[in-house]
């Protein structure tokens, strides 16, 4: 499908601010920086985006939708369901100290949800079927119910958010190998207890 001369500019917009929180971290796009990086006059990207928050909410909803195709390329097929749900989940520590900027971006910056705009529930519905997909052989295996999976997604979940930032911090001690280790001491904590949990007892 050919794009407008305007998505095309949008798309330059958006490589543009990428780069910026990439290279430099969120706090530097700006408008300038951005004039700057695409050539175009800074009064004239408000031709495309509201305000700054307009742009840095689209920008999130693309880095989310970059992060989330690069983890799915990733082949994490393994024999034992317990090691895949763990390799899962070592790809998405990697990303984010792969690109530490990108974790600031995401969790440090605030953003402002344009009225109106669906985009980002429609990115979470698709993340919960990520999850659901996730733990569907540890479902077919008997270790886990289907009723358990967002309980036992959302624990883990923010629990590695917290070992990374923990990590990102000033006085972080924590490196990728540590939150991984604590990681699969989590992950295979939760997955034994909901072994041990009688049936009747739920």
């Amino acid at each position: 499908m050919t794009l407008s001369k305007k998505e095309r500019t949008l798309q330059e917009i958006l490589r543009a601010a990428k780069a910026i929180v990439h290279a430099d971290g969120h706090e530097s796009v700006t408008v300038r920086h951005l004039a700057e990086k695409t050539g175009l006059a800074y009064t004239g990207l408000y031709y495309y985006f509201k305000d700054l928050n307009a742009l840095l909410w689209t920008l999130r909803l693309e880095m989310i939708e970059d992060m989330m195709a690069e983890l799915s390329a990733v082949d994490l097929t393994q024999e034992d369901p317990v090691e895949e749900l763990l390799a899962g989940f070592f790809s998405y520590t990697a990303y984010y100290f792969q690109h530490p900027t990108v974790f600031r971006f995401f969790y440090f910056c605030q953003f402002v949800q344009p009225e109106g705009d669906v985009r980002y529930l429609k990115l979470q519905a698709r993340m919960g079927e990520i999850w659901q997909q996730s733990f569907a052989r540890l479902v077919q295996s008997g270790q886990v119910l289907p009723a358990e999976i967002d309980f036992l997604a959302r624990t883990i979940i923010y629990a590695l958010q917290g070992m990374i930032t923990l990590s990102f911090s000033a006085n972080g001690l924590m490196t990728q190998e540590t939150v991984q280790s604590e990681l699969e001491r989590l992950v295979r904590y939760l997955i034994r207890n909901e072994q041990q949990i009688p049936e009747g007892g739920r």
